[in-house]
């Protein structure tokens, strides 16, 4: 956010001068496009920034009489097996495209497009950091099985090249083929298959990196307090086997 709009957009500006019509201009304008959830990141930042800033300065919020118009955001669907099949015949078909291993991964791995950077193998596991982390906490590197579905297309993924693709083409690559999926939904993908398929619930959490999550609907005993072993979480994972 800061290198995308704050730096961009407000380098070198003082406080003072971003006034309320400035900014819920600026906010309105990303509304006009489309873009809320952007309008509503930029929104809870700027009130981040400013409730500081009028504490520490003794000047009152411009934020305090900004609201954002109401919108529910779209919650993303699982691609069906078909789309699921398209994507698959398109990465293999195109193995030289830049983002084709990167999908992939995402797909079998429930990977987020931040964590791709962190990825690196061991054995019969991929190895990445969480992304979504809560402030203060350590970062968390989580292990994801290889699974007979991913085995079927290892001969056409390229870690390092999934490692460096930029962000953007992963995005862009993917809206080509789905224009109305977003590249996060191949994590619901994952996630929605491994379930299918009967893998143990508490292992689907710890592949997908929820473990910590207080969002995730399980007991703070079973978060908190089961080790299961790799040989374990390997074999559950070999449940993710099924036709496209």
């Amino acid at each position: 956010m800061s290198k995308c709009h704050f730096q961009k957009d407000f380098a070198g500006v003082p406080l003072k001068d971003m006034t309320r019509t400035k900014i819920q201009e600026y906010l309105f304008r990303f509304v006009d496009e489309g873009k809320f959830r952007t309008a509503e990141k930029l929104h809870l930042a700027f009130s981040c920034i400013f409730d500081l800033a009028a504490d520490d300065l003794g000047f009152v919020s411009p934020m305090k009489k900004i609201v954002l118009p109401y919108h529910e955001s779209k919650k993303g669907n699982a691609l069906t097996k078909a789309e699921e099949k398209t994507l698959v015949e398109f990465c293999i078909s195109h193995k030289n495209n830049a983002a084709s291993s990167a999908l992939l991964v995402m797909l079998y791995c429930g990977l987020r497009r931040s964590e791709l950077k962190s990825i690196r193998t061991e054995e019969n596991f991929l190895i990445c950091t969480t992304s979504k982390q809560r402030q203060g906490r350590v970062e968390v590197e989580r292990k994801i099985p290889f699974s007979p579905m991913l085995r079927k297309v290892l001969p056409y993924v390229d870690f390092e090249k999934a490692k460096s693709v930029n962000l953007s083409t992963i995005q862009t690559t993917f809206k080509r083929l789905f224009p109305e999926h977003h590249p996060h939904e191949l994590r619901y993908t994952f996630i929605t298959r491994a379930k299918e398929a009967g893998c143990n619930l508490e292992a689907v959490m710890l592949w997908a990196g929820h473990s910590f999550d207080k969002d995730v609907k399980t007991s703070a005993v079973d978060r908190g307090y089961t080790d299961y072993s790799d040989e374990y979480l390997y074999n559950e994972a070999q449940k993710i086997h099924y036709e496209l």
